[in-house]
């Protein structure tokens, strides 16, 4: 990706490292592990949602092979 990351990507990130430490604060804290299953979930659907925003803006510049490459990589995490 030769675009540099903007503000909101930025923004984001951190908003998950975030998450990430209230996770680990949960976690050394005992939380009940529904709990720590919700917030988990809820930087997992953060994470998607950068994903989509990077390749969305990225999309436009890429090649047609490297798509290709990126759509069969995704499909393997699915």
């Amino acid at each position: 990706m030769s675009n540099k990351l903007q503000k909101p990507e930025i923004s984001q990130l951190h908003r998950l490292q975030g998450q990430l430490l209230g996770v680990e604060k949960m976690i050394n804290q005992n939380a009940k592990i529904l709990q720590i299953i919700q917030q988990l979930e809820a930087v997992r659907g953060s994470l998607k949602s950068l994903e989509k925003e990077i390749l969305g803006k990225n999309s436009k510049n890429s090649k047609a092979e490297e798509l290709k490459k990126l759509y069969n990589y995704l499909l393997k995490l699915s």
